[in-house]
């Protein structure tokens, strides 16, 4: 009995004791509930919440109402954290939910930036790296997201080409032209794999950082010697599920429209006139002017602008629909866009899609997998003539007549009389004769798994595909091409089958593979409190293969097939080939800092390619970087206050560059013979093969080495910043074809290792941010200079490549005038043409003074702009903002050329301008007589008559935005509405004058112009 008494009161002392504990627990450990907004009591969600005074540092996530809720009791420390906000600590008290208001973090000194292999704080970098976040990116409604860097990092020349759909992207040049020999583009990265941004949706990336010094960026050791592009698509974010539309339509127009003479009188009389000056006989009879002068503007005698009917606007609409969300396990991130756009010209229809996966699963506390797959459709149709061929044939057509018969009937013209010679086709006759169309398929598909081994060392390893298909179809048939006037019979007579380059269809596919595989070991640790330690190491190989073939067949039965097979195989032509390319690394960085104060980087690269011979293929790469926060000084710390950030750096290293091009084209074998198969000349024998070049066996790699010296600073808590840096780019063996090798060989010369050029510059990026009540607004600036010289060549080549001077120069005649009398021209110094001068031809100066103008006499003309710039204002009042970006170029000089700059080229109309030209009654000395192309007084020779000034100032983008308040948009069950509207590159200030200043270069006067883009759009969030 006492036995079982015992048992019973034991039982109810254990009872009576757990409950005890478990109300002590629950009164110590309870669940703390709060809410996190902005500073507009927006709710923010995935905002970190974490319990630093909690053993295991536990963490939650707010969800898309800004809630949360952590174990926790009073007297805890919470850490509120958010990327782009400002940290916050606070300490549990009595409150029964948190309210915590986040604020936007105004200098951004804790942002965290993308790096080689990893992410770094911003203001712990000691080498040069910027980076531009996507929500800057997209304030331009740009399908191409190329041109949207135009203007936004510091050292980094961005040059659109063309507003064409689908061919409007952008060349890159990071501080300066760092080869003649091997490609001068930078490497573009995306999510840390090869990748071509003109393939993804600009709403769908999440930053872009750029390395341009060559210890940030020599952990890509060989293909890094002209900078780093990463580019960072987005994630999804644990805490909360959203459901994102963001849509656009807009109209393009062309920047500007040249002025050309319309007026058909005009236009004979001046034609008949430069054909007298060079002694032909006359274009157009007084009896064909006549008509056009008593009929004026008529149908039949028209005054026609080609250029205004071929330039109309083109329609663009954008749409995405955006998933995303997660929990602190897995989240995920689904993106779908549709691109549709016109051009501004007849026959284009551009249209693309574009899919972004990315998912994330944490199957074990230590280990996390993941994908992401980027996917894009582009179906592109265009005339058979593109681009600036395409416009000249509008700059070429004659006002005297219009695209159609007058009658009414349909039918195309191509001249104005059947006597008119020397003419080019019509636009529509490119539109009627065909066509051609691609399609293009890419995927960039990335798998990866992350293990945390142990605390602070971290394993990764990520497999990618980067795929590429393209089908393409070019058609061309005649179509029957009239003169617009007719015969004396009043019949229009048949001149022509519309001009086709040949009737039938070409047809190609080209397939392009890169396998990527890495792994990395990631260590972090601090010890003494005061040193902090990163050490990565890793392994990368990389392989890519090539293949294109291409077909042509011709008589086919009708216009409409499209298919090799709808002919037959008479005469017909096949092509094609393959390349193939592979590079292995190994690769480490290390980070040091001592109390935050001095910093210290070092980078390494081990590559071997399959470009350079066995014994030359592998080579080191690497560079390193210190870095001194002076702000972190006890005498700045503590006695200046409004010194946020002060830090000076200094980084070197040598970089490499595998990417070797011979006249341009990619090299994939430098060192190899190549035999080509061809026949022997001599008789029927069966075909042979034939070595067509000398190759160099010793062929080294191409190295950059880069000094890089910085100044960053940050006052009054981000209300002023500014990061300068100056660096020298020095380029060593870079390749060249020797000289040396006679035609008669039968061979090409060998390319060499055997030229150097130099590239020295400043770069200067000025900020200001400042917050008045609801109101913000904000200024940026951004500069940079640079300048080029050849310090090494195999063979100069006077006045373009010589040492000592900018690669490339012009190398022309110095004009002056206009010689305005036979006696001017006695007295003058013999000029370079052979024909004889006459009054109203240009004056060429005589630089040596020895009387005579010759080539000694010619002068340089850098190819390189002075310097670029731009600057951008935003400001902000409650739901508004608005901001302006401008971008420039100052210096920068092309020469040009051909339809729309020269009267009568293939009967182009002259500018506008020669209504002033030089005449025995109108003394001009800035336009010379009317002539034709290749008269000898005026493009007899190349002068700077033919250097344009292409310096600008742009107006960029204006943006205005609203977005409506909480109480609107919650009546849709909205987390946020925003409409918008914007214009692109509303104003342009220049003295060029063709219809656009921002052009790749040299050329043909007429091109395909830029466009202006009014856009309004719609964002809203769920």
């Amino acid at each position: 009995m006492k036995k079982v008494l015992r048992k019973t009161c034991l039982r109810y002392f254990l009872t009576v004791l757990a409950l005890c504990l478990c109300f002590y627990y629950a009164g110590a450990q309870t669940l703390i509930k709060g809410k996190v907004v902005d500073a507009s009591n927006q709710p923010l969600p995935g905002v970190t919440i974490t319990n630093t005074s909690s053993k295991d540092k536990s963490k939650t996530i707010s969800n898309s109402n800004g809630e949360f809720s952590i174990a926790g009791e009073k007297g805890n420390k919470l850490e509120i954290t958010m990327v782009g906000y400002t940290n916050q600590q606070i300490i549990v008290q009595n409150q029964e939910k948190l309210s915590i208001t986040l604020s936007e973090s105004d200098n951004k000194l804790d942002e965290v930036v993308v790096v080689g292999y990893g992410t770094q704080k911003k203001i712990n970098l000691s080498g040069s790296v910027s980076t531009v976040t996507g929500k800057t990116l997209t304030e331009r409604p740009v399908t191409n997201v190329q041109n949207l860097l135009q203007g936004r990092v510091s050292g980094l020349d961005v040059v659109q080409s063309t507003g064409e759909p689908g061919r409007d992207g952008a060349s890159f040049r990071l501080r300066g032209f760092g080869s003649t020999g091997a490609s001068p583009n930078p490497l573009v990265l995306i999510d840390g794999v090869i990748g071509t941004m003109s393939n993804l949706s600009p709403q769908d990336i999440e930053s872009v950082t750029v390395l341009k010094d060559a210890s940030s960026a020599s952990i890509y050791g060989a293909r890094a010697a002209n900078g780093v592009i990463l580019v960072s698509t987005k994630k999804g974010k644990a805490g909360t599920n959203v459901i994102e539309y963001n849509g656009s339509y807009g109209l393009s127009y062309a920047t500007k429209y040249p002025d050309l003479i319309t007026n058909s009188v005009t236009y004979m009389e001046m034609y008949n006139q430069a054909k007298a000056r060079s002694g032909q006989p006359a274009q157009y009879t007084q009896a064909q002017i006549d008509a056009y002068k008593n009929n004026p503007n008529s149908e039949q005698y028209p005054n026609f602008d080609w250029l205004d009917y071929v330039l109309d606007k083109g329609p663009i609409q954008n749409h995405n629909l955006g998933f995303s969300g997660g929990t602190d396990k897995s989240t995920y991130n689904l993106s779908l866009n549709y691109l549709d756009q016109d051009a501004i010209t007849k026959g284009y229809k551009y249209n693309r899609y574009n899919a972004l996966l990315d998912y994330t699963n944490r199957v074990h506390k230590r280990v996390k997998v993941g994908t992401n797959i980027n996917f894009s459709y582009e179906d592109f149709k265009a005339p058979w003539l593109t681009n600036a061929d395409l416009l000249l044939l509008a700059y070429a057509s004659a006002p005297t007549f219009k695209p159609f018969l007058p009658d009414g009937s349909g039918r195309i013209t191509d001249k104005d009389f059947t006597t008119s010679s020397g003419t080019n086709r019509t636009v529509e006759e490119v539109y009627a004769t065909g066509g051609q169309f691609t399609k293009n398929y890419n995927v960039n598909a990335q798998a990866y798994v992350d293990v945390d081994i142990i605390n602070g060392l971290k394993w990764t390893t990520k497999g990618a595909i980067t795929f590429f298909n393209q089908d393409y179809r070019q058609r061309q048939f005649g179509t029957p091409s009239f003169a617009y006037q007719p015969n004396t019979s009043g019949v229009y007579e048949l001149v022509g089958n519309g001009n086709p380059t040949f009737v039938g269809l070409q047809q190609s596919s080209a397939r392009n593979i890169t396998k990527t595989l890495y792994s990395t070991f990631n260590y972090n640790t601090t010890f003494a409190n005061a040193h902090n330690l990163s050490a990565l190491a890793g392994y990368e190989q990389q392989d890519n293969r090539s293949t294109s073939i291409g077909g042509n067949r011709y008589d086919f039965p009708n216009n409409t097939i499209m298919e090799l097979n709808g002919s037959s195989p008479i005469n017909q032509s096949l092509s094609g080939n393959s390349f193939e390319w592979g590079l292995q690394s190994l690769f480490g960085r290390v980070n040091y800092d001592y109390k935050g104060k001095y910093l210290l980087e070092g980078n390494i690269r081990y590559d071997g390619t399959s470009r350079v011979d066995p014994r030359y293929r592998w080579g080191t790469f690497g560079g390193g970087s210190a870095a001194w926060k002076i702000s972190e000084e006890s005498f700045i710390k503590d006695n200046i206050s409004w010194i946020d950030n002060l830090k000076l750096r200094a980084s070197y290293g040598v970089l490499g560059n595998q990417e070797i091009v011979t006249e341009g084209n990619p090299n994939y074998y430098p060192y190899q013979d190549i035999l080509s198969l061809t026949s022997y000349p001599f008789s029927t024998l069966n075909s042979g093969v034939q070595l067509l070049g000398i190759n160099t066996k010793d062929l080294r790699w191409e190295k950059t080495a880069i000094a890089d010296f910085g100044l960053d600073f940050d006052l009054f808590k981000g209300l002023f910043g500014a990061t300068l840096s100056w660096y020298n780019k020095n380029t060593t063996d870079i390749l060249a074809r020797r000289a040396d090798v006679p035609a008669s060989m039968g061979v090409t010369a060998p390319v060499v290792n055997a030229g150097a050029m130099t590239n020295k510059g400043i770069e200067i990026e000025l900020r200001h941010q400042n917050r008045i009540g609801e109101f913000t607004y904000g200024a940026n600036f951004i500069f940079h200079s640079y300048r080029n010289k050849v310090t090494k060549v195999l063979a100069e080549t006077l006045g373009t490549f010589e040492v000592g001077q900018p690669y490339n120069n012009f190398f022309v005649y110095d004009w002056i005038g206009v010689f305005q009398s036979q006696a001017e021209i006695d007295a003058s110094p013999k000029q370079p043409n052979s024909g004889v001068l006459k009054p109203g031809d240009l004056k060429i100066r005589d630089v040596s003074g020895n009387g005579t103008v010759g080539p000694e006499d010619r002068i340089r003309i850098s190819r390189f702009p002075d310097y670029t710039y731009s600057f951008n204002l935003n400001a902000g009042y409650k739901g508004f903002n608005l901001s302006a970006f401008f971008q420039g170029v100052q210096g920068q000089k092309v020469q040009v050329d051909g339809w729309g700059y020269e009267p009568f080229r293939q009967g182009s109309p002259p500018p506008s301008k020669f209504l002033n030209a030089w005449s025995p009654t109108n003394p001009s000395n800035t336009i010379p007589a009317v002539y034709l192309t290749g008269y000898q007084g005026v493009s007899g020779y190349t002068s700077t008559y033919f250097i344009q000034d292409a310096s600008y100032l742009r107006l960029k983008n204006l943006y205005l935005s609203y977005t409506f308040p909480e109480a609107i948009s919650k009546k849709i069950a909205s987390q946020g509405i925003t409409v918008y509207v914007s214009g692109d590159n509303l104003i342009t200030w220049t003295k060029y004058e063709g219809n656009d200043p921002e052009r790749a270069g040299s050329g043909s006067f007429a091109q395909f112009p830029q466009l202006r883009i009014y856009t309004a759009g719609l964002k809203v969030k769920f």
